[in-house]
């Protein structure tokens, strides 16, 4: 296929069509810089300062300059916040708006406390002042710029992850790590009625942002980590009785309001068991493809479901030499984009990447 723009390029991979060239993506959900890497970055290219696209995480900026000096295929639409519901410092202690305090100090965010942490009862679950949609985000205005960029721009349109943590990352924040995943396993009706909670939660967050841009976006991003480098967080069977459900209703709710958009799926680490799950429930795009992890191997991946699976990312060695990036780039575009299906993207968020490897992966993959 020759000659195609960003749009038709992206569409022709997730048709498992060979493009003319592999497209490229950066700045979506685990595809971002952190802070100091993006300002090392925006520096190297002579850029001036902007606003940061959201506050208490680790990676905050979204410049659509760098997009497009260095040919992204992709560009973001992300679901306005609210301001008087996120009040978060650029430094120091915060609480946000599911009650998890947390402190930030330079790059680093760290949890201090969960606010579910001594629940023993769904009816304390019950009893949490949940957040509800319409006070955390606001889609005004959000429906013509998402028409503009449509008709103005030949970019595939993404509806940016508006929730950031998935089922099992909110779960584990709001409770603590080892108090629900112990819920589990002795308290599997608390487990459950948090699910549950989330799920509702995140159903509104989404159709507020899918009803506003839904018609004109290529790709709607979701995001949970269930894998370790060794294997799962959970069991298969814990993941299937607890977290599956949830994402089966909020997948079907995303296709309902975005039918022609793909469905990315980030989720980190040694997940080959629960990858059939995930297509099961409509999973059309797979992220980060995370190679060094136990049984993710780049042949047998594409071998087993690269005729249902687009894979995004994949590229690990980022910040050594340039000419093993390149060769890595390489290796991962020979792998994985025969018939299609994949995105070339860094495998998670860059951290302490020299601007010139950023510029050498992308100018590798055009080439």
């Amino acid at each position: 296929m020759r000659g195609c723009n960003h749009r038709q390029r992206v569409l022709a991979t997730f048709a498992h069509q060979e493009p003319d060239r592999v497209p490229v993506d950066m700045m979506g959900n685990a595809s971002m810089l952190v802070d100091q890497t993006y300002f090392a970055l925006r520096d190297h290219l002579g850029l001036k300062p902007i606003p940061p696209i959201r506050r208490g995480t680790t990676a905050n900026y979204y410049d659509e300059r760098i997009l497009d000096r260095l040919d992204i295929d992709f560009r973001r639409l992300f679901l306005p916040e609210r301001s008087s519901a996120w009040q978060i410092p650029a430094d120091g202690p915060y609480t946000d708006p599911w009650g998890v305090r947390y402190d930030r100090h330079g790059p680093f965010v760290n949890l201090m406390e969960s606010p579910l942490r001594d629940v023993i009862a769904p009816d304390q679950v019950h009893a949490h002042p949940w957040p509800r949609a319409r006070d955390l985000f606001t889609a005004d205005g959000l429906a013509e710029k998402a028409r503009r960029k449509y008709d103005e721009t030949d970019h595939a349109l993404v509806a940016r992850n508006p929730v950031t943590a998935g089922f099992l990352d909110r779960a584990c924040q709001l409770m603590g790590a080892a108090e629900f995943l112990s819920a589990l396993a002795v308290m599997p009706e608390v487990a459950s009625c948090l699910i549950e909670h989330l799920l509702g939660v995140y159903k509104d967050i989404y159709a507020l942002f899918l009803d506003a841009v839904g018609p004109y976006v290529q790709m709607v991003e979701v995001a949970d980590d269930l894998g370790t480098q060794q294997g799962m967080l959970i069991s298969p069977a814990m993941y299937r009785a607890f977290i599956k459900p949830a994402e089966r209703e909020l997948y079907g709710l995303i296709r309902e309001k975005s039918p022609h958009a793909a469905l990315f799926r980030h989720c980190d680490g040694a997940i080959t068991p629960i990858i059939p799950d995930l297509i099961d429930v409509g999973v059309d795009v797979l992220n980060p493809i995370q190679t060094s992890a136990k049984g993710m191997v780049p042949e047998k991946l594409k071998a087993d479901f690269g005729d249902r699976l687009t894979f995004h990312g994949s590229v690990e060695g980022l910040s050594g030499p340039i000419d093993q990036l390149v060769a890595e780039v390489r290796q991962r575009i020979d792998v994985f984009s025969p018939g299609g299906g994949f995105v070339l993207a860094s495998c998670n968020h860059m951290m302490d990447v020299p601007p010139e490897n950023i510029l050498a992966m992308a100018r590798a993959a055009r080439e």
